[in-house]
């Protein structure tokens, strides 16, 4: 198991903006030895936390938790999460306390149990909120723990362990903030187990359970880290006052998915929507989307709308996909709503590439990885779900050996439009809109910027701030949106950690 170590932090400086929004800059937060930072955990107006690693030279890392709070900027807690009992499995916001999630094996009962309890206090009482029985040591079975949209419920998904022949199962339970079970409910579905995975998972404010679903054996044959095109996705919804579970089968004929999401608007409806490929190649030949009526459960809305030749010859396409008319590498990464409730999603594309060295006197082969993070496509949609533009964004990082940490983008709606950040080679700032940009190659020597797309889909890039003051560098997919313009943000530089909230105004 990977233990997490969670900081929750407050603001000490703010800074006047370059690019007509206010930056407010955490402290240096030193973290001894090897660190890595994770991913936002929660942050609302009083405060926010994140989560990372501490890696330890034996074992797992240790989880030190550090909390502060709004307006105050003072420092509530600061700990370190310890179990005894089991397995720290992960870390939840709900209620606003942090839980740590602990299993536990049974060997004399063959049974995993899921417990909760205060992160900050090993000695609080544990709270059990699952327990999966299994026959073979090896063959446990899994749990998923989901924290609902407003963080008021945690959902506890028990999936018994695999069987050849058996159809696909799992159980349900929903939790309040006391964790006192407010419902359970057994699903069995008509697929086999070896078939089915869950590829995301929500649950509302009212507690109702939504899952998108593909089948496994096809996602298990993807060779790409995104994955390649899939015809059979589904998305399950469980609505508990209706005791009824609705299933809608994403099927767009003869075309392939090649990339989806779902996310809820501010009716609370939900939608669905992606990228498809007129084959099962790699690829993506246009967007597809569908709304679903929170109340009847039924598809209100839905669209299918392949990209235009104009769209197309902006890009720097090779032969193959000229002639085939689509777009390859790109995968969906976000899907946000306005506060006027229009919507965006976006795509990037994406791909690694590997060489090999072997030296001779050692006897060692040597790898590099090239991690790309190239042109980002933005669609647009209004509060009615029709879909406005296309956009491409120009953008090119090509980094070695780094995992992409400082590659990628960060994303927001603001003003009618889309404000996109990200770390670019200083001379794109020169030309913008230029067709092949040039590669942001050295995260050492880049420079964080903002691009910010217009309601109509017009371009304008300025920097985010001076990283030579600042002495850090931005990690843009390490990201959290607690407002309909306020966006929280993580750089680091030399192992020291900064965050920054950033507020967009006019």
């Amino acid at each position: 198991m990977i233990k997490i170590t969670t900081i929750i932090l407050l603001f000490v400086l703010a800074i006047p903006s370059i690019v007509g929004q206010e930056l407010s800059w955490s402290e240096e937060v030193n973290i001894r030895g090897k660190a890595k930072m994770r991913r936002f955990l929660s942050g609302d107006t009083s405060g926010f936390s994140a989560v990372v690693a501490q890696y330890k030279t034996f074992g797992d890392p240790e989880a030190i938790v550090e909390e502060f709070e709004f307006p105050e900027m003072k420092s509530v807690n600061s700990y370190t999460a310890r179990t005894t009992e089991g397995d720290l499995e992960t870390l939840v916001a709900i209620g606003g306390k942090t839980y740590a999630v602990i299993l536990q094996n049974e060997p004399s009962n063959n049974e995993t149990q899921a417990f909760v309890r205060l992160g900050r206090n090993p000695t609080s009482p544990l709270h059990q909120v699952g327990a999966i029985s299994y026959i073979r040591a090896n063959q446990k079975g899994t749990f998923n723990f989901i924290e609902s949209i407003d963080h008021s419920k945690l959902l506890v998904v028990e999936t018994p362990p695999y069987e050849k022949y058996k159809m696909e199962e799992f159980t349900f339970n929903m939790y309040d903030t006391t964790f006192d079970k407010l419902w359970e409910k057994k699903i069995k579905l008509p697929y086999l187990d070896q078939e089915f995975t869950i590829v995301q998972n929500k649950v509302d404010r009212d507690g109702n359970v939504f899952l998108l679903t593909a089948y496994k054996s096809l996602v298990s044959k993807q060779s790409k880290p995104r994955g390649l095109p899939i015809k059979n996705y589904t998305v399950l919804i469980y609505n508990k006052e209706q005791n009824r579970l609705k299933e809608f089968n994403i099927s767009l004929k003869d075309k392939w998915v090649s990339g989806v999401n779902m996310e809820f608007n501010h009716a609370g409806d939900l939608m669905v929507g992606g990228f498809y490929n007129e084959t099962s190649e790699n690829g993506i030949s246009g967007t597809f989307y569908l709304v679903v009526d929170k109340t009847s459960l039924g598809v209100k809305k839905k669209s299918l709308n392949p990209f235009t030749e104009t769209f197309l010859s902006g890009f720097p396409m090779n032969k193959k996909e000229r002639l085939e008319s689509k777009l390859e590498d790109f995968y969906f990464d976000h899907f946000l709503i306005a506060e006027d409730g229009s919507a965006f999603f976006t795509a990037e594309q994406y791909y690694v590439r590997t060489t090999s060295y072997f030296d001779q006197r050692t006897g060692v082969t040597n790898y590099t990885y090239y991690y790309h993070y190239n042109d980002i496509i933005v669609v647009k949609m209004d509060a009615e779900s029709n879909i406005l533009w296309t956009q491409r964004v120009p953008k090119k990082q090509v980094t070695t050996n780094d995992n992409g940490d400082f590659s990628g983008y960060a994303a927001i709606p603001y003003g009618g439009g889309l404000k996109i950040l990200f770390n670019d080679n200083p001379k794109n700032l020169e030309d913008p809109n230029a067709i092949k940009p040039r590669a942001m190659n050295n995260p050492q020597r880049s420079r964080a910027v903002v691009l910010s797309l217009g309601s109509k889909g017009d371009i304008q890039k300025k920097l985010l701030f001076d990283e030579s003051e600042q002495e850090t560098i931005l990690q843009p997919k390490i990201q959290r949106q607690i407002g309909d313009h306020t966006l929280l943000l993580f750089t680091e530089k030399s192992r020291a950690f900064r965050f920054l909230k950033l507020v967009f105004s006019d």
